[in-house]
């Protein structure tokens, strides 16, 4: 919780900005202020790396806000900072993006001046800023012993997005997600372990389990889920092996499912390395009766180049872009032209992280085939999903007749 020990700190060349700040801040905030009108003159300073919440104004002489960002990751400043100019809202988005692959936490980018009520509203997110993190310190990081054995207790678990047809809203299938049921933490998500397994080599052993609770599901409840697609992850590592295409399509058999009702989703968390290779397992899976589908296009490390050699049937749009898109021109730029040159190439569009009716009209309204979301489901357990897809179905039976 902020105190009046807390320090927040502004850095700005106005010094008629830096009293209002003063003044604004005392008035209205438990903290202490402390006010810079040079970037060098912050840099010197100790009491930087005291700050609780720092206020940088971007457009400064000498030296600009974007400089300093990059002096304090040089520094490893480690409190949140609330980007000020007086630049259009792009050139702020741009800066903090910037910051952020500095590793810099952004809390807030505001447009000048910073009125009382601007405060509040960031004083709050301030206050959420400090929870938020000491909840992720509170996060545990686990070994790869301690994931391995969780593999072989079988601790990794599946669980079910729906993923619904546009604008129809009919489950048509459904994204498989890892959730860790672990002896003594309890569900622990992907974020604290996938990264682990990629790095150890451990990620193909969740795939393959994933895959065949997703089968086994599939072979106890074929009256009801028969029609439905069904995507798992695949991580970029796993097509360093050249024969899986071999072992999915074995896994398949064992659970006499047709390789067809399998979409492989290809995420991005590694380059491509060996671009021939993964070229030569892709089209092997294709050949198997797999869909093939590019996950979070535009996040990682996805081009059109990649989208052009490899062998894609569906691309998912990411829900960063997704997420706000009804108030925000430029992300309905990218989801428009994305759409676009994805339908030209012959690719079906799934929508991701669709929470806001708002944002669902507006990717409707550029043909996505599909959508994935709160704003219709959010992940849940096999018998959960067992339950939603028989409602479902109730429902459009009711509706029909």
């Amino acid at each position: 919780m902020i105190n009046e020990k807390h320090l927040i700190i502004a850095i700005d060349d106005s010094e008629l900005i830096l009293t209002q700040l003063q003044l604004l801040i005392s008035n209205q905030t438990p903290c202490t202020f402390k006010g810079f009108n040079s970037g060098l003159s912050a840099l010197e300073s100790q009491e930087l790396h005291q700050a609780s919440l720092i206020l940088l104004d971007i457009n400064m002489p000498q030296m600009d806000g974007v400089e300093i960002l990059r002096k304090f990751a040089e520094l490893s400043i480690q409190a949140p900072i609330a980007l000020l100019s007086g630049e259009k809202g792009l050139f702020i988005k741009n800066t903090a993006a910037l910051a952020e692959l500095h590793g810099l936490t952004i809390i807030s980018s505001l447009e000048k001046p910073l009125s009382a009520t601007k405060l509040k509203e960031l004083y709050s997110q301030l206050l959420s800023q400090n929870t938020s993190t000491k909840s992720q310190h509170a996060l545990q990081n686990y070994s790869k012993d301690e994931i391995y054995e969780g593999l072989l207790r079988e601790e990794f678990c599946a669980y079910f997005q729906p993923k619904v047809a546009s604008p129809s809203g009919a489950i048509i299938g459904a994204e498989v997600l890892a959730r860790w049921h672990h002896n003594t933490d309890g569900t622990v998500p992907p974020s604290q372990f996938i990264a682990t397994m990629e790095e150890h080599n451990l990620i193909h052993l969740l795939s393959y389990s994933l895959l065949k609770q997703t089968l086994s599901l599939l072979s106890y409840n074929r009256d009801i889920l028969k029609a439905l697609q069904f995507s798992i992850n695949l991580s970029v590592k796993e097509l360093e092996d050249i024969k899986l295409p071999e072992k999915l399509e074995s896994i398949c058999e064992e659970y006499c499912t047709p390789t067809s009702q399998i979409t492989l989703e290809l995420t991005e968390s590694h380059l491509l390395e060996n671009i021939k290779r993964a070229l030569d397992v892709l089209l092997r899976l294709k050949l198997k009766g797999f869909k093939l589908s590019i996950d979070d296009f535009g996040t990682g490390y996805s081009s059109i180049k990649q989208l052009n050699e490899l062998p894609f049937d569906e691309l998912k749009i990411d829900r960063c872009f997704v997420d706000g898109c009804s108030t925000q021109p430029n992300k309905r730029v990218i989801i428009a032209s994305t759409c676009e040159m994805a339908h030209q190439l012959g690719l079906e569009v799934v929508a991701e992280g669709v929470e806001e009716v708002e944002d669902l009209v507006v990717v409707q309204s550029y043909e996505v085939e599909s959508v994935q979301g709160y704003y219709y489901y959010p992940p849940c357990t096999p018998s959960e999903f067992l339950q939603t897809v028989s409602e479902s179905a109730l429902q459009k039976s009711h509706s029909s007749k």
